[in-house]
């Protein structure tokens, strides 16, 4: 078992060093989180999972165009903005920045992992990306 965790781990690094030597960025989720909570302007994040996954769980604020419909030509997002692409693991994902890449962007992003990674690192830290509702207000009951 170990050593099948190993093997699925170096082939998920050795992705995102072909990758990387293609020329597509990584984003780890701590980068990601920190432009997060910086509110960028620029950053815009495209989620290219099926429905189903974005419906599932996704970023707020996030672009959903599901992989199979990614056409740079036709894409909405100006070619100036920081694009960071999104799908469950990073592989989906990396092909759709590479794809961006060739087609004029040069902001983009693709987040290592995934929404993987994205919820391991919530998990972890207690990230949040949404504020936290106000606590209700306790009433006193006169007795």
């Amino acid at each position: 078992m170990r050593r099948l965790f190993l093997l699925i781990l170096l082939l998920i690094i050795a992705w995102d060093v072909v990758w990387a030597l293609v020329g597509v960025k990584p984003l780890l989720p701590w980068q990601l989180a920190e432009e997060y909570r910086r509110h960028n302007p620029d950053l815009v994040l495209l989620d290219v999972r099926t429905r189903t996954e974005f419906n599932w769980f996704h970023i707020p604020r996030a672009y959903h165009v599901p992989f199979h419909h990614i056409n740079a030509k036709n894409l909405k997002i100006p070619r100036d903005k920081t694009v960071v692409v999104i799908c469950m693991t990073g592989h989906r994902s990396s092909l759709v920045a590479w794809h961006l890449q060739k087609n004029g962007y040069r902001g983009v992003y693709n987040l290592t992992w995934g929404m993987v990674g994205w919820e391991a690192y919530k998990f972890f830290t207690g990230f949040l990306t949404e504020p936290k509702p106000p606590e209700p207000e306790m009433k006193q009951v006169a007795g």
